[in-house]
């Protein structure tokens, strides 16, 4: 479908007049827990989404390659500054068809939106030389108003999608393509939900979302409205994602055409301003929720702030709970089946060669990827002389999975749980001496595990990782650690020494 065809759909007509109809009058309650994106946090009660945007909040900052100043932003204000000099930065270096500032201008704003994971893709298209080549070629599939049909966003044309790369595609494009992460996913999948309640036409959309770090709720199906696809799942490939952001601007830009009078200034101006609102709906849905679907679920949440096994029902995907994997033989193995391949292989092509050359049953082997895939290691995404030095870890194996980056980039999405466990491994154990409880009880506690035995995994997977990349040592953390950590995790640290105290 092209743009026209995809909002001629009965359905997507009917959301769009729905929200134009709904959103001067959105009565929305947010509630932001204290972290390094909201200083102190947030509580306020507002009506209308310009109202939620004018509370718009990401405490966030990047270091100008170029000047060497730090950039920051707090409020929409200072952010719109920010991103403009991002987009200046990223439309400079692929002009020059330089690969390594845009490399650094895309670096930059992974660095402000606290992503990291789409740093290894990103270096290995710079080292092959592709790099301003794939954006370019990516940048008509983004825009509002070229006639690219969904279907061109596929699996050929691209070749990786997540909360990074929604940035940069985003601010590459000049018509107001939105980010689309889990929060922005979130929102308007929460809106859809609440749309199709009253709807008489056969639903014709389904927008991804993801689960956040804390103890937020970002899938309306928690709610008890109907499930959202999600992220990094088998319903959400790559391409699919992607074109989730081509429709919702499509249908950000239709409502702001048919709505004149929301946001001001230019049309592209406006959609960000749209997208900025949606991105404060979505830390947590039940902003808009006064009386959910399933009251029962939601009836303990709030005291699940700090009670991370306990958010919503016991979802698994909020869980910090890890599959467990021998580290650091499953590193090693994947070196040794990526050099039989001659590059770095796809998790599936991993699964079968455990299965044929190390005997492993194919539940096992499925496993034994979990900590490998994209929203985890990325392994993938590497060169087989970083796959070498990361199986044989060390401080340089560490530096070669951060690709050079000194410090852990943590956001406000849940992913990277197998580095998180060596936090949680390290600071437990760090806390736990000083007041008299194993660092098991301590994460039973403060909610990172439901019984002893799935904290020791916790304490154990963590541990084994750590130690390969010298962060650990029995399972205390080293000067690595504090480094590679800083507090970048603190919202973590804050939920252990809150068990401590109670």
């Amino acid at each position: 479908m092209d743009r026209n065809t995809f909002l001629g759909q009965a359905d997507v007509r009917g959301f769009i007049d729905w929200l134009c109809m709904t959103l001067p009058n959105l009565d929305v309650h947010l509630r932001f827990r204290s972290s390094q994106f909201v200083k102190g946090g947030l509580s306020k009660e507002v009506i209308g989404i310009e109202s939620v945007h004018a509370l718009y909040c990401w405490g966030s900052g990047w270091k100008d390659y170029q000047t060497g100043q730090w950039v920051a932003s707090t409020d929409w204000h200072s952010t719109k500054i920010s991103l403009q000099l991002l987009r200046d930065r990223l439309a400079t270096a692929l002009a020059a068809k330089c690969e390594d500032t845009t490399y650094e201008a895309c670096r930059a704003v992974l660095q402000w939106g606290g992503v990291r994971g789409a740093v290894p893709f990103l270096s290995q298209l710079r080292q092959q030389g592709r790099l301003v080549h794939y954006l370019e070629s990516c940048r008509p599939l983004f825009s509002l108003t070229t006639g690219q049909k969904l279907s061109q966003l596929n699996s050929s044309s691209i070749l990786r999608f997540d909360a990074g790369l929604t940035k940069i595609h985003s601010l590459i494009d000049t018509t107001g393509s939105p980010i689309y992460d889990s929060r922005v996913g979130a929102a308007i999948a929460m809106l859809y939900a609440l749309y199709r309640v009253g709807a008489k036409v056969p639903p014709e959309l389904r927008f991804p979302t993801g689960a956040a770090r804390g103890a937020q709720i970002r899938d309306p199906g928690m709610l008890g409205y109907a499930k959202a696809p999600q992220f990094f799942s088998s319903s959400v490939s790559a391409h699919r994602w992607a074109q989730s952001q081509l429709e919702l601007g499509w249908i950000i830009q239709e409502t702001l055409m048919q709505a004149p009078t929301l946001f001001s200034g230019g049309l592209s101006e406006r959609c960000h301003a749209f997208e900025a609102a949606l991105f404060m709906i979505g830390y947590d849905l039940r902003c808009l929720v006064v009386t959910p679907v399933l009251p029962s679920i939601t009836a303990s949440v709030p005291s699940a702030e700090r009670t991370h096994a306990k958010r919503v029902a016991g979802s698994p995907r909020a869980s910090w709970v890890p599959t467990s994997v021998p580290f650091p033989q499953t590193l090693r193995d994947y070196l040794e089946c990526s050099k039989s391949f001659g590059h770095a292989v796809e998790m599936t092509d991993f699964a079968q060669w455990q299965a044929q050359v190390k005997s492993r049953k194919p539940s096992t082997a499925r496993a034994y990827c979990a900590p490998l895939r994209s929203s985890e290691l990325d392994l993938a995404s590497f060169t087989l002389a970083d796959l070498d030095l990361i199986a044989c870890g060390g401080a340089k194996g560490l530096k070669a999975l951060s690709a050079g980056a000194s410090e852990f980039v943590s956001g406000d999405e849940w992913e990277q749980v197998y580095l998180a466990n060596v936090y949680l491994c390290g600071r437990a154990t760090q806390l736990a001496s000083k007041h008299s409880v194993s660092p098991a009880d301590l994460l039973v506690r403060a909610g990172f595990a439901g019984r002893t035995s799935t904290a020791k995994l916790i304490l154990r997977i963590g541990e084994a990782l750590g130690q390969h990349f010298d962060l650990l040592v029995d399972a205390r953390p080293t000067v690595h650690f504090d480094a590679f950590f800083d507090k970048a995790l603190s919202d973590l640290d804050d939920d252990l020494r809150g068990a401590l105290s109670v």
